[in-house]
């Protein structure tokens, strides 16, 4: 049996920086479901796909070649590496309208669960211990206030040099937290059974300690 810890929670959580580490301490496979939707957002942008043209963006799916290398996700795209160029504000924000069409996630189910491989899989995203890997053993859920994620969003782009705003950021993500608290299909919700986290209160050293532990304890490893 091939073992999957699932990440869940909103965007600005953490959920990337916890996974990676879980990752490379197990040795791992990495899957950040995210980046899935961000190079279906990045396809559409580049080939002028409408995102009602739901037909268009399922194709675009399909044409993306999604692999494993060195236990993280490679993205390619017409013979074209595309993995680095998925991440700017535009794509992220295309993104977060492609993923609640309930047709372009049903297109990449099976891209998802065929990165459950041996040795095994840290999984992040809004659906994965609900939807993709309910049958993993561990599931967490990390959670913070919307100020708190925008202010971590904010530092992080200005460390970038992106000029961006604060109260912009906030009705940013507070538009992303609707759209996938209230699409049909696979809404963020906490899985049942999932070991939530607040970490507004938190370092990201305190979080990945925390997430240690429960580690540790489910699989007795020590990380």
């Amino acid at each position: 049996m091939t073992n999957v810890i699932t990440i869940d929670g909103p965007s600005g959580v953490g959920k990337g920086t916890i996974s990676e580490h879980l990752s490379d301490q197990l040795k791992w496979n990495y899957l950040n479901s995210g980046a899935l939707y961000r190079a279906i957002a990045w396809v559409a942008r580049n080939d002028l796909i409408n995102l009602n043209d739901t037909k268009g963006l399922e194709k675009a799916s399909k044409n993306i070649i999604f692999s494993l290398e060195n236990k993280k996700l490679k993205i390619q795209y017409k013979n074209k590496d595309i993995g680095s160029l998925i991440y700017d504000e535009e794509v992220a924000k295309i993104a977060s309208k492609v993923s609640s069409k309930p047709k372009v996630r049903e297109s990449i189910i099976n891209i998802q669960r065929s990165f459950k491989k041996p040795p095994g899989l840290v999984a992040e995203g809004r659906d994965m211990g609900s939807v993709i890997f309910p049958e993993s053993q561990l599931k967490i859920f990390l959670t913070a206030s919307i100020e708190t994620r925008a202010q971590r969003r904010f530092k992080q782009l200005k460390d970038r040099e992106f000029n961006v705003s604060l109260p912009a950021l906030i009705k940013d993500l507070d538009a992303r937290d609707r759209r996938d608290k209230e699409r049909v299909n696979s809404p963020l919700v906490i899985p049942k059974g999932a070991f939530v986290i607040e970490t507004d209160n938190l370092t990201v050293i305190e979080v990945k300690n925390t997430v240690n532990e429960k580690v540790n304890k489910t699989y007795g490893t020590n990380i």
